[in-house]
């Protein structure tokens, strides 16, 4: 009888999985259609440039980019962890397609496997909390169809790091909710990984850590294996994918916006912490006791991080100044609140209203609704994991990928409470504020928060990329020297620079020195810093632009990209009728 169960189960979950990635691959193809990603971005288009360049000049942990530099070489924080896969499937089918075709043979595969992964883990997860005679083939399309935001970060061509890390953290949360020694692996390794990639999810892995802490602190089922696996899932892992993607000397360096030297620190620190409290502390011990032990320890860690890595209390963005900080990084919607939405239109209420529904989805699948679940601590622990990324996301919409991955897949479950008998309808008269409070807030948010005008100035002019249609043919006769150029134009400089050639402005926070110089240069109207922010570039590049921009927004940008002359800046010859404009600098005649 057993085995008989047991098969059911493997068909079933074997069927909801290919239904599951059956509707999210259609979303996937339905996105490539056209050959351009729907989320699509600038990471995208950097990860591929260190990936390339990895394949062409080797050295695995030398994560320096020359093509950049700023005016020291730019030295990527992203992991190789992100890059192995791409790298191993390009080598494979180089020596038959060359390496152009071996990178877009890579970026159109690999995707759409970890999107399989991501299915496999998501119906795990919806099999783990919702009861199992409320599942069929139809849920887990339900299940696909919000899912459609998560699903597009899978697309090929979106290579950067946030579909990794949208897996992982779907990895912590189902094993925050596993019975067995699975769900202490799970949570260590996805809780590691996620911060050898990149610290995007570091509160999110904060809050894993509290939430198992906390289950051995109350002494829950099975909570000191869970906290022992942990540690030491989290020390593993820590140890052997710092050697293998950072190598001995990143990991003794010092990078407060990368994994190196205190990330090992913290997760060796607090691994420990979790693994001699389960072995040491006694069973039958207080609460407080328990606390206490925990408590130190975590203070203790904490403690000599701060002592040992005092640089980094200043976080990881502490390389930003006022200019860039002004000129770019405050411009960025991503790293703005929830109010920020209100100014994006029409695209700016779909997503309020998605995350709308998003928070609905929290409140009916939260586990007080159901007896079963309502003293369970595993089912209170991923509910929490998943509710803390939407509350994340109300503080910074970078977040967003997240609860739109996580959430949806409570869908399920939320049905299946809301048509429980009827002994919950006086708790569902209660459920029913939140779905009259929803439509009433995004209309209290639309009439309290007055819309402004985007800033469509010289400024965001210079974010974009005018010339992505060019060829770029006017670099290849270059001699080696140093392009400055507006942030906007800078990774399309640095996909087609002959060797010897470099840009100095990126849009990411590492580049803040090259970003610097570029708006001093052409937004700022002080000759005597304009002259020394070039002193050390032998070009300048711009695109043209059909229509007059106004002079006292951008002097420099504006006589560029208009084509009037500015002293100082040689036009070098343009080739056919493409937009890009590149001037070689005559330091002694620049104004």
């Amino acid at each position: 009888m057993l085995e008989a169960e047991t098969t059911q189960g493997a068909s079933g979950s074997a069927r909801h999985f290919i239904v599951l990635v059956a509707v999210l691959l259609a979303v996937v193809i339905f996105d490539g259609l056209d050959g351009i990603s729907f989320f699509g971005d600038i990471d995208d288009e950097l990860r591929l440039i260190q990936i390339r360049h990895l394949l062409e000049a080797g050295g695995w942990y030398d994560l320096r980019l020359p093509m950049i530099q700023l005016p020291e070489v730019y030295q990527s924080p992203w992991s190789r962890l992100v890059d192995l896969p791409y790298v191993v499937i390009a080598s494979a089918v180089r020596p038959l397609l060359g390496l152009d075709g071996a990178l877009q043979v890579a970026t159109l595969v690999w995707p759409p496997v970890l999107l399989a992964g991501f299915a496999f883990l998501a119906v795990r997860f919806v099999r783990e909390i919702t009861p199992g005679e409320r599942l069929s083939s139809a849920s887990f399309v339900l299940v696909g169809l919000p899912l459609i935001l998560a699903a597009w970060e899978f697309s090929p061509g979106r290579i950067d790091h946030h579909n990794m890390q949208m897996l992982l953290m779907l990895m912590i949360m189902l094993g925050l909710v596993t019975k067995g020694v699975r769900g202490g692996w799970l949570v260590g390794t996805g809780a590691t990984l996620s911060l050898v990639i990149g610290l995007e999810c570091l509160p999110f892995v904060a809050v894993a850590l509290a939430l198992v802490a906390i289950g051995f602190i109350l002494n829950v089922e099975r909570s000191r294996q869970m906290l022992a696996d942990t540690g030491l899932a989290m020390g593993v892992t820590a140890f052997i994918a710092g050697l293998l993607f950072v190598g001995p000397r990143g990991l003794t360096a010092t990078a407060c916006d990368a994994f190196s030297a205190p990330f090992l620190t913290a997760l060796w620190g607090y691994a420990a912490c979790f693994w001699l409290a389960s072995r040491f502390v006694p069973e039958r011990s207080r609460w407080i006791s328990r606390l206490t032990v925990l408590g130190l320890g975590g203070c203790a860690v904490t403690l000599a991080l701060v002592l040992l890595y005092p640089s980094c209390l200043s976080g990881p963005y502490h390389m930003i100044d006022p200019l860039s900080r002004s000129y770019w990084f405050d411009r960025i919607q991503q790293e703005q609140n929830v109010l920020a939405l209100r100014q994006e239109g029409m695209t700016g209420l779909a997503m309020l209203v998605f995350l709308s529904v998003m928070s609905l989805i929290a409140v009916f699948a939260c586990p007080f609704w159901r007896p079963a679940t309502r003293k369970s601590f595993r089912h209170w622990a991923a509910f929490l994991f998943a509710t803390s990324a939407l509350l994340l996301t109300y503080g910074l919409i970078r977040y967003i990928r997240f609860p739109v991955a996580l959430l949806p897949l409570y869908l399920p479950l939320t049905l299946a409470v809301w048509s429980e008998p009827t002994r919950l309808q006086s708790c569902r008269l209660v459920a029913m504020l939140p779905i009259l409070a929803a439509p009433v807030l995004i209309t209290a948010l639309y009439l309290a928060v007055p819309a402004r005008p985007a800033q469509q100035d010289a400024v965001w002019l210079m974010s974009g990329d005018d010339c992505h249609d060019d060829d770029y043919a006017e670099l290849r006769a270059l001699a080696p020297g140093r392009i400055l150029a507006p942030t906007g134009l800078g990774l399309a400089l640095a996909r087609n620079v002959p060797a010897g050639v470099s840009v100095g402005a990126i849009p990411f926070h590492r580049a803040a020195p090259g970003i610097r110089a570029s708006f001093t240069v052409f937004a700022m109207d002080d000759k005597a810093q304009r002259q020394a922010a070039l002193a050390p570039f032998d070009y300048v590049a711009v695109c043209h632009v059909p229509f007059d921009i106004p002079a006292e927004e951008a002097p420099v940008y504006s006589a560029l990209a208009n084509d009037r002359s500015w002293p100082g800046l040689v036009p070098l010859p343009v080739q056919g009728e493409g937009r890009l404009r590149l001037f070689r600098i005559d330091h002694e005649r620049l104004m």
